[in-house]
């Protein structure tokens, strides 16, 4: 990569860092304003979920089929990048299932109604799933817990707080390369760790 490109890179990912850190900050403020809706909540995990997928994709490229030559370009950017940037290979960015469930939520929800005969659901709840209150045959889709950061899709959990983290150490990072301090996201009294 040359400098131009490195550098167009870096503000790439430097922008959705930011992205991300609004979309949690915008969170947080639906959480400590108690103005907890449905809508909103999900609005902003969208855009969070959208932004870790986009820096997750500029690091670890996706490989396309029939494009050798493509492809070892796009290897050789995710690996100077992951470099430059300090990014282990293990980072919780790398993971992309949780936004593919919201990116691909169509496939999934094929998939689910095709599977037997279902009788119904609920979706985009808020709170913990002790708390949401579910008739019987009725399965929740999608649950935000806010008191831990946790994504449930269809009982599967998904940790919020391993990305936030590596969004912040990415974050200052990024800004180091491109001389723009950033500012950390910090934990409000109350948060649990996950």
């Amino acid at each position: 990569m040359n400098s131009l490109s490195i550098f167009c890179f870096y503000r790439e990912i430097a922008q959705q860092c930011v992205f991300a850190k609004m979309a949690i900050e915008d969170l947080n403020t639906c959480r400590t304003k108690n103005t907890i809706g449905l809508n909103r909540e999900y609005y902003f995990l969208q855009s969070l979920l959208t932004a870790l997928g986009n820096i997750s994709k500029m690091l670890w490229p996706i490989i396309k089929r029939n494009d050798e030559e493509g492809n070892e370009l796009r290897r050789a950017r995710g690996n100077e990048l992951r470099k430059a940037l300090n990014v282990k290979d293990d980072s919780a960015l790398k993971n992309r299932a949780l936004r593919d469930l919201f990116e691909h939520f169509d496939e999934r929800m094929d998939e689910w109604f095709g599977a037997d005969d279902r009788r119904g659901f609920s979706d985009r709840n808020v709170g913990s799933m002790e708390g949401v209150i579910v008739p019987s045959g009725i399965e929740p889709l999608r649950t935000f817990v806010p008191k831990t950061w946790t994504l449930i899709f269809r009982k599967k959990e998904f940790k919020l707080y391993p990305a936030i983290e590596a969004v912040n150490e990415l974050c200052e990072a990024v800004q180091s390369k491109i001389g723009q301090p950033g500012k950390r996201i910090k934990r409000l009294p109350g948060e649990v760790a996950g």
